[in-house]
């Protein structure tokens, strides 16, 4: 029911287009799942950008993760024959041949947050991924410079950005850390499951000393995640535990000036919603575009928390 009904959203938007002159392009910026937050203000900056060159974002995408379901939205748009698309990959040689097939035919594809570098996209726009990585690695180094026992949350197994980043945050981790069993322990991207697996995680490892969150879903649902790390807060606010994560949505800043984590690294999605329309149109004009755009990074900890809440207000 929830796949008709986005299928059907996406067509009326594609219809209504349409409409609204025939020469309107429509650029399609597809995220790994619609229900994540983070990919909020891609899709804003995707619409802006979009309305400043007269042409129509399609914001369309999987109700949760599902390779599968991901593949199929892209031959939808490549049937439908929209002027662009620029993918989040949920698994990047899964949607390799459809990326392929889009370009076959004449439609540009870049992809935004998550890359497929093997694939034919054409560029990628978004964070140096393992470089976040490694400056997620260095907070934590830094925090607990004995080292220690920790964990890793991450979304999907096969996300090629969410690797990247374990990839550089381990990297800046010596000999005086040790990873837990099980870990990194995969959400899929959902809110409820990483709370979830972070209750069971402390609850199992009595000495753990901190957690890397590869993306900050369980921050995204904060009453839950407040509970699930009450017991730990008094560590944290002393610098005995250390939690850092990705991504710096409003409600993860206001967890970090509260106690409720250590570091943030924030990503720009707004910068890859604006640059996905921007590329996608000059490729749809025979222009060149640069094959990798990194769109930088932001660390947040409590020294300058006030200054950035002051910033994006």
């Amino acid at each position: 029911m929830k796949r008709m009904l986005f299928a059907t959203i996406a067509l009326a938007a594609l219809a209504a287009a349409g409409s609204a002159g025939a020469q309107e392009k429509v650029f399609a910026l597809v995220p790994k799942a619609l229900g994540v937050p983070f990919y909020a203000d891609a899709e804003k900056g995707c619409e802006e950008a979009a309305k400043k060159i007269g042409a129509t974002c399609l914001f369309t995408g999987p109700a949760q993760l599902d390779d599968a379901e991901q593949a199929r939205i892209v031959r939808d748009l490549i049937t439908r024959k929209v002027a662009g698309i620029s993918i989040a990959p949920n698994n990047a040689e899964s949607i390799a041949s459809v990326i392929a097939a889009a370009q076959d035919k004449g439609i540009p594809v870049v992809t935004f947050d998550s890359d497929a570098p093997k694939s034919k996209r054409t560029a990628f726009i978004g964070t140096n991924n393992e470089a976040g990585g490694e400056s997620a690695g260095e907070a934590f180094a830094k925090a607990l410079p004995k080292g220690g026992k920790y964990a890793v949350l991450t979304g999907g197994l096969s996300a090629a950005n969410l690797n990247d980043r374990i990839k550089g945050f381990k990297s800046k981790l010596d000999g005086s850390f040790t990873e837990v069993a099980g870990s990194p322990f995969s959400c899929n991207d959902d809110s409820s499951a990483a709370v979830q697996i972070i209750q069971d995680v402390l609850a199992k490892n009595s000495d753990l000393d901190g957690i890397f969150f590869v993306g900050g879903w369980p921050m995204f649902a904060p009453q839950a995640y407040a509970r699930a790390v009450k017991n730990k807060v008094e560590d944290l606010k002393a610098g005995k535990f250390v939690i850092v994560s990705f991504d710096t949505l409003p409600t993860q800043v206001k967890l970090l000036k509260d106690g409720y984590a250590t570091t943030l690294v924030g990503q720009r999605p707004y910068a890859m919603g604006t640059g996905s329309v921007e590329q996608l149109d000059k490729l749809s004009k025979g222009e060149t575009v640069p094959p990798v755009t990194d769109t930088g990074v932001d660390i947040v900890d409590k020294t300058n928390v006030d200054k950035f809440m002051a910033a994006a207000q």
